[in-house]
């Protein structure tokens, strides 16, 4: 062990004893390291021994910053991971939780798998390691099984046991289910919003538009049901990124970050894992890779207690999936919106946050293209009709002094500094070269913003989205 290792191991220590005193346990903490990401979370792999000498190993979760505005915190984190636990969904199974803690602590059994969207992507295209060792008819069935997977686990948590189980146990954390799923969905919806302190006009814009597109979507299941179908328990960021996946065996080995779970409606579960902004450049409707088909059979056939019957979630993927999709782009504008608006200067998450923020016109550029432009489909990438065609202006005299140092520190940070670093420290200095460039864009975007429209129009929207394209766009 080396010597910051055995330093984070002794502070830690005081912890694990806590955490198996609460369960009975009695293990000795060996290694101890700290695990990539987690703007929000920390999360610590611990390596332990029990008294007969068998090792153990348990992740470690603790809170260094404020949560995003709506989320669930610790101990509800921790109470809807041991539901879902207990409903079958494969999650990391929870050890204890120190309520007590300042920030508060969370142990679970440490899962195998792999979370890195891109190199999951890349493994289910045929392109990753791992995928060569399998002949083309064996790849495609090992991609098949696992998107059927990831339906069987949605289907677990959405299922008749699990919203009642989530009615009598997670109602201090979630509070009681709307009168159905639709209705759940538009109050998550208007709260988180309303946390947003400064919208964009344009996320204002695509939030109303989205609002009353609920009304003809609940319209539609009225008559399809009679009665609509009732709120169901939802992950709510059901997505490559939160899902840790054997690809060995094809399977999903834990659903992971649980913040957002709350009451909802099967769709926007599916919506979400099937929107292109979590296909990560994947051209497939499920997670990039997978086929809706074999997601709504591994759904249909993951239990006998689906609130829905396969013929009516198959109705609702037909008439529906492209509006939860585009719900799914406005839930993850208005996350971006507020994790803009809590960084704080100084802190070590706070540029990422800002950069995030930035993102917003990007993400929302598919939804305002369906509401804005008749009778055209755009639900691809984040330039598409509604992106500004012309260039950002020049910049004057005056700052092309100060643009051209912009520019060499950005290519000093990714060209010289950048390829001497690794992990971390390599990602810090690629994404400050990220934000010169948009600061670069933003000093030639200041040349036109004070001739938009006036405030509140739909028209000053489109301007004010197309501006902030043109600056998430620009490459210098």
């Amino acid at each position: 062990m080396t010597e910051s290792a055995a330093t984070l191991a002794a502070q830690l220590q005081p912890l694990v004893e806590e955490a198996c005193a609460q369960t009975g346990r009695r293990l000795q903490l060996k290694d101890a390291r700290l695990l990539s990401g987690g703007a929000i979370n920390q999360n610590f792999l611990l390596e332990l021994t029990d008294a007969q000498g068998a090792a153990h190993r348990w992740v470690m979760r603790r809170g260094q910053s404020q949560p995003i505005p709506g989320t669930l915190g610790r101990e509800a984190e921790f109470d809807m991971v041991t539901h879902a636990f207990a409903m079958g969904v494969r999650v990391a199974q929870p050890i204890a939780h120190l309520a007590d803690r300042s920030p508060s602590v969370s142990f679970f059994l440490w899962c195998q798998g792999k979370t890195d969207p891109r190199a999951l992507l890349a493994w289910a295209t045929g392109k990753g390691k791992g995928a060569e060792h399998r002949a083309e008819a064996q790849h495609q069935a090992a991609v098949q099984a696992l998107t059927q997977d990831l339906g069987a686990q949605l289907a677990l948590l959405h299922g008749r046991s699990s919203a009642i189980a989530a009615h009598e146990k997670l109602s201090a954390h979630i509070g009681q289910p709307a009168a159905d799923g639709i209705a759940a969905c538009s109050n998550m919806l208007t709260k988180s919003f309303s946390l947003v302190r400064q919208p964009a006009s344009y996320l204002s814009a695509a939030y109303a538009h989205v609002m009353r597109e609920f009304e003809s979507v609940a319209a539609a299941r009225a008559e399809r049901f009679g009665r609509m179908p009732a709120a169901c328990l939802c992950h709510h960021d059901y997505r490559l990124g939160n899902l840790m996946i054997d690809t060995q065996h094809a399977a999903v080995t834990a659903v992971l970050d649980w913040e957002f779970a709350h009451w909802g409606d099967p769709m926007a579960d599916i919506g979400w894992l099937t929107a292109p902004c979590w296909r990560f450049g994947g051209t497939a409707p499920v997670a990039g890779f997978g086929r809706i088909e074999d997601l709504l059979q591994g759904y249909a056939c993951a239990g006998g207690e689906n609130r829905w019957s396969q013929a009516d979630l198959a109705w609702a993927i037909e008439q529906e999936v492209s509006f939860w999709q585009r719900f799914a782009h406005l839930r993850w504008a208005i996350i971006a919106a507020q994790q803009g608006e809590r960084a704080v200067s100084g802190e070590s998450e706070a540029l990422e946050l800002r950069i995030t923020g930035a993102m917003v016109a990007s993400i929302l550029e598919p939804v305002l293209a369906h509401y804005w432009t008749a009778g055209e489909n755009h639900t691809g990438g984040s330039h598409g009709a509604l992106a500004s065609s012309a260039a950002l202006p020049e910049l004057g005299a005056d700052h092309h002094g100060l643009d051209v140092l912009l520019a060499e520190a950005a290519l000093h940070l990714r060209n010289h500094l950048g390829p001497q670093l690794s992990g971390s420290a390599r990602y810090s200095a690629l994404m400050s070269a990220n934000a010169i460039r948009l600061a670069r864009a933003a000093l030639r975007a200041a040349q036109i913003s004070s001739g938009l429209s006036a405030s509140g129009s739909e028209q000053l929207a489109r301007e004010e989205l197309q501006r902030d394209l043109a600056i998430w766009g620009f490459r210098g």
